[in-house]
Order: structure tokens, then C-alpha cells, then sequence
């Protein structure tokens, strides 16, 4: 139900909670707590008060008669209760039924001490009876009328504690509330910007989990802006790549239907039209390939290659199709994660780009989460090898600049990194575990 309501909205129904749960729980408790605290008080006050009247036959006056202690001796011998001086036959008359069956209990289970709370008509009594002699019992009463005085005013006290403490908890909670959706508000149109593809900043400068998703907000406002650039070149790169063989192809079929051989003959004329019409094929393949990857990069897959056999097998192939050229192989019998396919092609991708460059050896090293392609070719002159991993990022020979953008693409999907390092002399294509 809170979910639906908004920050303030919900610290509003907790907060209430809260206080509705403390006056509740707590308030009784405390007010329990406090009786005790006041009767341990009453009877610690009856106890040096009759201490004093036993011993010095002393009873202090009061004008407020709410905190009149009473004193009365009992004598056991003669079975007589007797006043102090100052309180009349009429008052301990009264007095007496409060404590009377107390004290002959007392008396028969031969006690030494008692301290209880009777009734008196309406009023609450506190009273003490201590046996001093063998046949001397001193009796000290007092009202509760003033422990219920001291009893409410301390619960005043303790409320108006709690009612501070929590205007003051509140008014914190709030500020404190109002600091977090202030940044919330700012991110939240920061992405309502980033949705309409509007010009926006994010300067929020925390340290908490509000600073670091901001600032996860600006990475990721960064990185589309980065992929939007990215598409739109590539969107460029595909329209000038597609146009030029589309139109070499509509130019000379024309050119045919009208009798007209612009390489002067009929088949070396369609020998054009065909070689662009591969080079279109093999373009629209790597785009959908490509795509492919992306599509497939979310999935898990439970497939392993035998990296050994595959690239044994791709190294045939290609050394027929560059008999001038030097293969070597160096090969444990490893198992990489991910399908034969795609694999293939990765690699093909490597060897066919390293044979553009390569003045004489391709070098293939296979080890354990380890494939390293060298070849003795001119170094890459990018100052970060890693464009060329890019869609559309070129070499000095380079063709269509898809090739180890899917090489990219394979080697991440499985969960392994792939970069380009220039060595001494030659340049490595390493694929190793991330």
C-alpha cells in the first residue's frame, strides 16, 4: 500500500505509526514504572519518618494535609491502639479498619515488617507497621494523594519530553527526507530529458546511493549518446557501402540492356555485376550476422567447442586459399564455451583480416582459456587497437569493418575478452577469460 504513496506521504503514515505505537506500548509501561518509582518512594519516606517518631517521638506538622504522615502505636499487652500526639481518637478511628487485619496477621505469623497500600472511603492509604518490641507495633499512614500529585505531574513531564522529542525527530526526518527528494526529483528529469532525447545535465554531488546512481545516470546518458553516434555512423557507413555496388549493378545492367558492354565484352561486364553483387551479398550478411549477435548476447548456453580440432580445420582451409603464406600451430587440446558456428567464424575473421597484413608467418597458440593469433605484419598505427573492434573501424586494408566487430561480439558473448596488442614486430589478436 506505501509503495503507491510518495516519500513524504509515506514518512506522514510511519511516522504516525510510530507515535501511535510509542503512546500506546511505551506510555503505559512508563506509567507503570513511574507507580512503582512512587510507591518505593512513599514507603522509603513512611519508614524514615516513623524511624524518627520511634526514636525521637518526633512527627512534623504539616499545613497541607495531603502529606500528613500518621503515627500509631499498638500495644499487644493491653490490645490497645494509641495516636500520636496531634492526631485525634476521631482520625485513628478512622484510620484503623485500613490496616487492622494487616496487623493482627502480622501480629500471628510474628513479622517483622509490612508495607501495603489500603483503602480509606475513597482515598488511597500508604501505610507501614514495624514490630519494635515484643509487644510494640508502630503504625505510619500517609494519603496517596500526594504521590498522585507527584505521579501526574512526572507523567506531564514525561509527555511533553515526548512531544519535543518528536517535533524535533520530525522536523529532522523532514529536512532529512526533503534532502533525498530534491536529487530524486533532479534525476527523475534527467531521465524524462534523456526519454525525449533532450539537452540535459545531472550535477548532484553526494557520496551515497543517490550520488553513485547519478552519476551511473550520467555514465549511461554518455554511453547511448556514444552507441547513438555509433548507429548513425554505421547507418552512413551501410548507406555508402550498399549504394556503391547497388549502383555499379543498376548502371551496367543498363548499360547491357541497351547493348552497351562497359568493360567491353559481355562476360567481363557480368563478371562485374557479379563481384558486386558478392560483395553486396557478403555485406548484408555480416549486418544480419552481426544483429544475430546481438540478439543472441542475452542467452545462456550450456554449448563447448573443441577449439583444437576447429582451429586445425580452419587452418587447412586457409592455407590452400594463401598457399604463400605460413600457418604454424601450437595447440593443447582445450574446450572453450560456446557453439562450433560462431566460433568458426570468429576466428576465420582473425586469420582472413591477419592475412591482409601479414608479411610471411601467421602464428596460431592455443592454451588453456588462451588463443592468441600473431602474424609478423606492420604494427596497428590507431593509438587504441581497440577501435578496431568497432563497427565500421577500418585498417589500412581494411574492407567493410564488420569483421572483428563480430569477432568482438562472439568472443563477450561467452564471457571472454579479446584484444589487439602490438608486439615488437607484428601485431597479436589475444582471446583470453575476462
Amino acid at each position: 500500500m506505501l509503495k503507491k504513496l510518495s516519500l513524504q506521504k509515506q514518512l506522514i503514515v510511519i511516522f504516525s505509526l510510530i507515535a501511535i505505537t510509542v503512546f500506546v506500548i511505551l506510555f503505559p509501561l512508563i506509567d507503570k514504572n513511574l507507580s512503582h518509582v512512587i510507591d518505593e518512594e512513599m514507603y522509603d519516606v513512611l519508614d524514615r519518618s516513623q524511624s524518627a517518631f520511634y526514636s525521637y517521638h518526633y512527627s512534623p506538622e504539616y499545613r497541607d494535609t495531603t502529606k500528613q504522615i500518621y503515627h500509631m502505636t499498638y500495644d499487644v499487652s493491653s490490645n490497645t491502639l494509641y495516636p500520636s500526639q496531634g492526631m485525634s481518637t476521631k482520625k485513628a478511628s478512622v484510620l484503623a479498619p485500613v490496616f487492622s487485619q494487616k496487623l493482627y496477621q502480622m501480629i500471628s505469623n510474628n513479622k517483622e515488617k509490612i508495607q501495603e497500600k489500603g483503602k480509606c472511603g475513597n482515598d488511597d492509604v500508604y501505610y507501614q507497621i514495624e514490630k519494635y518490641d515484643s509487644s510494640t507495633y508502630v503504625i505510619s499512614l500517609v494519603y496517596s494523594d500526594y504521590s498522585k500529585t507527584l505521579i501526574t505531574a512526572l507523567r506531564q513531564q514525561v509527555i511533553y519530553i515526548f512531544y519535543g522529542a518528536f517535533l524535533i525527530l520530525g522536523v529532522v526526518i523532514f529536512i532529512w527526507l526533503s534532502s533525498l527528494i530534491k536529487p530524486l526529483k533532479k534525476i527523475r528529469q534527467y531521465i524524462n530529458d534523456i526519454k525525449e532525447d533532450k539537452e540535459s545535465e545531472l550535477n548532484i554531488d553526494r557520496e551515497d546511493e543517490i550520488g553513485v546512481v547519478s552519476r551511473s545516470l550520467i555514465e549511461m546518458k554518455e554511453e547511448l549518446d556514444k552507441q547513438n553516434e555509433i548507429k548513425e555512423e554505421m547507418i552512413h557507413n551501410i548507406s555508402h557501402d550498399l549504394k556503391t555496388p547497388i549502383a555499379l549493378i543498376r548502371t551496367y545492367a543498363q548499360s547491357m540492356k541497351d547493348d552497351i558492354y562497359p568493360y567491353g565484352d559481355k562476360d567481363s561486364s557480368l563478371d562485374v555485376i557479379i563481384e558486386n553483387s558478392d560483395r553486396l551479398d557478403k555485406k548484408v550478411k555480416s549486418l544480419l550476422y552481426l544483429n544475430r549477435l546481438d540478439y543472441l548476447s542475452g542467452e545462456e548456453t550450456d554449448d563447448v567447442c573443441k577449439m583444437k580440432d576447429l582451429i586445425e580445420h580452419i587452418v587447412i582451409q586457409m592455407q590452400g586459399l594463401h598457399s604463400d603464406i605460413d600457418i604454424v600451430v601450437d595447440l593443447q587440446d582445450v574446450i572453450f564455451k560456446g557453439k562450433d558456428d560462431y566460433w568458426r567464424i570468429c576466428i576465420e575473421n582473425i586469420i582472413e583480416n591477419a592475412c591482409r597484413y601479414v608479411h610471411q608467418i601467421i602464428k596460431v597458440t592455443l592454451k588453456e582459456d588462451y588463443l592468441e593469433i600473431y602474424n609478423d605484419g606492420d604494427p596497428i598505427e590507431k593509438d587504441d587497437p581497440q577501435l578496431l573492434f568497432q563497427p565500421y573501424e577500418t585498417g589500412t586494408k581494411g574492407q567493410f569493418g564488420l569483421g572483428l566487430s563480430i569477432v568482438y561480439k562472439t568472443v563477450t558473448m561467452y564471457g571472454y575478452q579479446v584484444k589487439a596488442v602490438n608486439q615488437e614486430k607484428g601485431v597479436s589478436f589475444i582471446i583470453d577469460k575476462a
